[in-house]
């Protein structure tokens, strides 16, 4: 039987390799680490034979030297989706400063959600956040990362650019010096390729396609024919570093589903939405419909049609009749008019267009559509409205 376990437990590593790539893989016995924060994970049926299999993946840093029961920063997060079927495999990249709803905590980072309970509350905002089950967890640290890329020899990976940067007081002490072009990275060098978060002209977005690149330059390798002479030596250097709350029946059952799988049926995905600023903190804002359609595309969730965006119209012009003459025109675009009203008080030069959850895309467009320059965000998760408006003077003549 442990035979078998191990064996199933070496093509399940080559799964999760393929799942998750150079960052997170899982082989051990299910055991929980003495020392270890106790969690409560979320009550999640498991899934049926049939249907998906979600993991959440999780690149952690070490926490607190100094307390080994506090939860350690999640660096990068991913949720890697299983379709036994068909054999498919779909990768989303979740950006850590999404800006997202986390118990107990209200609108906050996404990867601080592991900060503040661990691995339980960082896989119920994600399911929060995605509206889905997810199933299980897989957690490497960044000394199993470097013994992984090590051990398999390396990956080459094309540096987008000249990455330079040094922070002692990070934990480990981050010390970053790569050059730009292609090159076969170490263990060393591909956990300061995945680590480095300056010089993206695009923030987030930009790290995570340089963590995708490596995904798929590890894909490759892992489905190179010599790799899987190495994959016994992968499993013994790796099962101290990873943590899962799979159990060995399950690792087997979804090795033996995974055989025969092939790159050509892996995806990768990342939260559609773009960075901004808000009260001085760098923040992910997803674009909600973008979301809603990428969810509906892997998970088969029917997604809300864009007539169903919600707007406020509230007239601070002066002008008498203005917020409902543009309610109208909005309506026949196709938005939701919740609201027509007065803003009390208060007399507006120019129309300003507010962004309340995050639904960057269609306030854009409303923008657009009221030759407003820009839109600006105010997310409030209580609003009625998705996105308001208030008529200044400048559109007296609407």
């Amino acid at each position: 039987m442990k035979k078998f376990l191990r064996i199933a437990g070496i093509v399940f590593l080559a799964l999760v390799i393929v799942l998750a790539s150079a960052l997170f893989f899982f082989l051990r016995s299910i055991n929980p680490d003495e020392g270890t924060m106790v969690e409560e994970f979320p009550e999640v049926e498991p899934p049926k034979k049939d249907e998906r299999v979600n993991v959440l993946i999780l690149g952690a840093d070490l926490g607190d030297p100094l307390d080994s029961r506090a939860p350690s920063r999640t660096d990068t997060m991913m949720l890697a989706s299983f379709e036994p079927e068909e054999k498919k495999v779909d990768l989303i990249s979740l950006p850590r400063d999404t800006r997202v709803n986390i118990k107990g905590k209200g609108l906050d980072k996404l990867g601080h959600a592991h900060a503040y309970g661990g691995t339980a509350l960082a896989m119920d905002t994600v399911s929060k956040f995605l509206d889905i089950d997810v199933h299980y967890y897989l957690k490497i640290d960044y000394a199993g990362f470097r013994k992984f890329i090590d051990n398999l020899g390396g990956v080459r990976v094309n540096v987008p650019f000249d990455m330079n940067y040094r922070d002692p007081f990070d934990n480990p002490p981050l010390h970053i010096n790569l050059k730009k072009g292609w090159q076969t990275l170490n263990g060393e060098k591909a956990l300061q390729y995945v680590r480095n978060r300056e010089g993206y002209p695009n923030a987030d977005i930009g790290r995570i396609q340089a963590q995708q690149a490596l995904i798929d330059a590890v894909i490759d390798k892992v489905l190179s024919a010599g790799t899987i002479l190495r994959l016994p030596v992968l499993a013994d250097t790796l099962s101290s570093h990873l943590s899962t709350n799979m159990t060995p029946g399950e690792m087997s059952k979804y090795a033996f589903r995974a055989a025969g799988i092939n790159k050509e049926s892996i995806n990768m995905y990342r939260i559609p939405g773009d960075s901004k600023y808000i009260d001085d903190i760098w923040y992910f804002l997803h674009d909600e419909k973008q979301t809603e359609e990428l969810v509906s595309l892997v998970f088969g969730k029917p997604g809300e049609d864009s007539g169903t965006v919600k707007v406020e119209v509230l007239n601070g012009s002066g002008v008498d009749g203005l917020a409902a003459k543009v309610g109208n025109a909005l309506k026949e675009k196709g938005y939701e008019i919740v609201r027509i009203g007065n803003v009390d008080g208060t007399e507006y030069s120019n129309t300003h267009v507010y962004d309340r959850k995050g639904n960057g895309d269609n306030a854009e467009k409303i923008a657009g559509i009221l030759d407003v320059d820009k839109y600006q965000v105010d997310l409030d998760d209580k609003a009625n409205a998705d996105i308001t408006v208030i008529l200044g003077k400048d559109k007296s003549d609407f």
